[in-house]
């Protein structure tokens, strides 16, 4: 029973040190729980898309690579050789600044001599790649000298193109000094122009209503209108990117963080697609996922967004996202110290808990050893139990054979007239003589069974000198009267009526063997551990 008791603490322990485990665990999960859900499926496309950037880009560098070997042939003509310089500056734009203005100046200088329109296309294609670059003060004075154009719809359309990038990037790159108003309303006047020219079911007119319809607060119409060109347009078309990261507004507007983090996800996943290294989508999910705690991610996207954005040498985009980045690199650095410390503060908690396992383990291992120990002296007290019965009901036999033998012989003796003869056996002890050594015998066979190292045990309580031996490979009658004390009876009157010794004679024995010991005050207590071990 006690052997149970201590299982189940030992097991009501393991119980508690594993529930203090899940607890601790548990309360580090909440304290780390965000305010808003990620949009994980958004998320996990959009890692793959980094995963597979390079091959993006190395489609797009592919395209730009098939006009630079045309433009190494010298048969190509002066018009179609600008036509061609002009398309390699306008694919370098977004994603290798200094490449785009290379090519730009190359037109401009070989525009010369080629006629007012691409003439006026060069300019425009150089103040593009000027603003693109960062290089505001020349793309401001050159722009302003193209406000005059008379090259036709096509010419007027692409002057409000190239002045709304220029006045976006100004904008973007002076932001929070105060003055970014004016060129922002410059950029609205530009957006007002190309819903004016361009045709009723253009997309990128469709984009810019949806668009003003955003900062006018009507999200409703704006998503009409943009839902419906993501759905129309593939991630690889740049305005489904600018879509998705206008819808991503609306739904900040409207108080739904995690849909605003799922467009910025799709508008940053097109812009990869796409092969733009300026886009504002992933800085902006990198500042959202750090307000929500997610460090790591945000570290991660912000470090991604600034290194594409060094690679193509995006000063305005750099110059934008500069500000993020030390709160960003400051807050990962901070996470990364915490993690240590929890790590360690984990790392001390299991292994006290694999401690209190461990000695818990041996605790219970060393239960189960004594309980098996038990069990067997249980087993083995259960034999011997057998064995003082079995060995009781042979000496009962045995003196009931020696009762009926007596009655025949008197019984004998008194019908065939001899009652004088039998009076004289009597008298003279050689019935009890003959009787006594046949018991002795069957009493000394039963010690030996259930102690059959008696003899031995008693010389080593004995000192060396005085150690007793057997008899004809019977007991000596100092041997037997203790083989009785063994047996449990220790009464010196009981032990002399059994063996048909005097009371005298059995205190005279035991002294003697006392006597002999080499610890007299608790030899019969000695004598009584023979057999228990």
């Amino acid at each position: 029973m006690a052997v149970l008791k201590n299982f189940y603490y030992l097991c009501g322990m393991k119980r508690f040190c594993l529930t203090l485990l899940i607890l601790i665990f548990t309360l580090a999960a909440q304290a780390g729980r965000r305010a808003w859900e990620v949009p994980e499926a958004d998320m996990q496309r959009l890692d793959q898309a980094i995963e597979q950037a390079p091959k993006y880009m190395r489609t797009h560098n592919a395209r730009i690579d098939k006009i630079k070997k045309e433009l190494k042939n010298g048969k190509l003509s002066t018009d179609l050789r600008l036509d061609r310089m002009l398309e390699v500056s306008g694919l370098y734009r977004q994603n290798m600044t200094d490449s785009s203005l290379t090519y730009a100046r190359k037109a401009l200088e070989l525009a010369r001599n080629a006629d007012p329109r691409r003439r006026y296309l060069s300019s425009l294609y150089y103040v593009d790649a000027l603003g693109a670059a960062g290089i505001f003060d020349e793309a401001m004075d050159m722009l302003d000298s193209l406000a005059v154009y008379k090259e036709g719809m096509k010419a007027k359309v692409e002057y409000f193109l190239v002045a709304r990038r220029v006045y976006s990037n100004i904008s973007g790159y002076i932001q929070g000094n105060g003055n970014e108003g004016k060129y922002r309303n410059r950029y609205i006047e530009c957006d007002d122009s190309l819903v004016a020219l361009l045709p009723a079911n253009h997309d990128f007119r469709k984009f810019i209503m949806a668009e003003r319809l955003v900062e006018r607060g009507k999200n409703a119409e704006a998503k009409v209108l943009l839902e419906g060109l993501m759905k129309h347009l593939k991630p690889d078309n740049n305005i489904y990117g600018m879509s998705a990261f206008q819808l991503a507004q609306v739904h900040k507007g409207e108080g739904d963080q995690t849909a605003y983090a799922s467009y910025l996800a799709k508008a940053a996943e097109s812009d990869i697609r796409c092969g733009v290294r300026e886009g504002f989508a992933l800085p902006a999910l990198a500042v959202w996922l750090y307000n929500q705690q997610e460090i790591n991610t945000a570290f991660k996207y912000i470090t991604y967004a600034l290194e594409e954005a060094y690679k193509g040498n995006a000063r305005v985009r750099m110059v934008s996202m500069a500000r993020w980045v030390p709160a960003i690199d400051e807050a990962y650095r901070s996470r990364i110290s915490a993690s240590r410390n929890e790590l360690l503060v984990y790392g001390v908690l299991a292994s006290f808990l694999l401690v209190a396992l461990v000695v818990l383990t041996v605790l219970l291992i060393k239960e189960i050893r004594k309980s098996r120990e038990a069990h067997r002296v249980l087993k083995a007290n259960s034999r011997l139990k057998d064995s003082y019965i079995g060995n009781f009901i042979g000496l009962c036999s045995t003196y009931s054979d020696k009762y009926y033998s007596l009655v025949k012989l008197v019984d004998r003796k008194i019908s065939s007239g001899q009652a004088s003869e039998l009076l004289a056996a009597v008298k003279s002890g050689k019935i009890g003589e003959v009787d006594d050594d046949g018991f002795y015998k069957e009493i000394d066979s039963v010690v030996l069974t259930l102690y059959p190292n008696f003899v031995e045990r008693i010389n080593e309580l004995l000192i060396p000198e005085e150690r007793v031996k057997m008899q004809r490979g019977m007991l000596s009658p100092e041997l037997r009267i203790y083989a009785f004390v063994r047996l449990g009876v220790p009464e010196s009157v009981k032990i002399a009526k059994i063996l048909g010794y005097s009371v005298h004679t059995v205190y005279a024995y035991r002294n003697r063997m006392r006597n002999k010991a080499i610890d007299r005050e608790h030899f019969e207590e000695n004598v009584m551990k023979i057999g228990v071990e």
